[in-house]
């Protein structure tokens, strides 16, 4: 990264764009650029390692996820993306399963296969029917709650310029305006990776489901996690959305669409009979 890439980067403590992270003069003499509307270092997150960068995200610091989004020295391929949301779907799946085992915090129809097998012992083919129906369930939880979020976004029914941010080109373009008239139509494959990028890097929260696998503690302690995970999706959308706070009208109206959906989607299988129905968002 140099003086004269063309990439078009932000300044991780207020937002302004900045045209280079890191000015290399020459000789090994190598500095983080300044920002020259708040005289901070612009990114000082070039230098960290990567597992320094995941703890920086877990304490919900804005400045690192402005990093993670516009600034990565290689922005991530869909593939990265679709690996990082099975990950979360595997983690989704250790909380059902937690909560199912403890028959707390579910309800069950009165048919479900989880009812009539309380109490007894359980095959390996039935455990492995268990795992594919929870894996299942967690994959269209997910996947529902984030194209609900995405659809609104696209369809902005408040006018607050959600497309357009989402959208935004990560270099300059030559026809400004051509660019935008193709970005008002469709959502370009860079916006679709973003906005994953967003979501998924913001949900990590649910690793700490694994602590289910090592200590055994209150069922309740799955709120928290849910709690920490939409906490993080709100960071991520305002700073996607160039939203004025993580709790603005505009955010919480997302977050509102996108649980509604979910909940809505849980309610529909569960109605069908065999399905669970879960208490907690997570």
């Amino acid at each position: 990264m140099t003086s004269t890439s063309s990439r078009s980067y932000v300044c991780v403590s207020c937002g302004a764009s900045v045209p280079y992270l890191v000015r290399d003069y020459g000789k090994g003499n190598v500095r983080l650029a300044i920002c020259g509307q708040c005289n901070a270092v612009a990114d000082p997150y070039v230098e960290y390692e990567n597992i320094l960068l995941f703890l920086e995200v877990m304490l919900l610091k804005p400045q690192v996820y402005r990093h993670v989004l516009y600034n990565l020295a290689e922005p991530p391929a869909m593939r990265t993306i679709l690996k990082l949301f099975l990950i979360l779907v595997m983690l989704d799946m250790n909380v059902k399963a937690y909560l199912i085992d403890r028959r707390e915090g579910v309800a069950f129809q009165s048919e479900s296969m989880y009812q009539q097998d309380a109490g007894h012992e359980i095959s390996g083919f039935r455990v492995s029917q268990y795992s594919l129906h929870l894996v299942c369930l967690a994959l269209l939880e997910n996947l529902v709650y984030l194209a609900m979020i995405l659809a609104v976004i696209w369809m902005d029914p408040l006018g607050r310029g959600w497309r357009q941010h989402l959208v935004k080109a990560t270099k300059p373009s030559v026809d400004k305006e051509k660019t935008q008239q193709v970005a008002s139509i469709v959502l370009s494959h860079d916006a679709l990776v973003r906005y994953g990028m967003a979501m998924c890097v913001s949900s990590f929260g649910k690793m700490f489901a694994l602590l289910t696998v090592i200590w055994e503690f209150h069922w309740t302690f799955v709120h928290v996690i849910g709690a920490l995970v939409v906490c993080s999706n709100a960071l991520a959308l305002q700073l996607l959305l160039g939203e004025p706070s993580s709790t603005s009208v505009g955010v919480l109206f997302l977050l509102l669409s996108g649980i509604t959906a979910r909940f809505l989607t849980q309610s529909a299988l569960y109605a069908l009979g065999n399905s669970p129905f879960f208490y907690v968002f997570a």
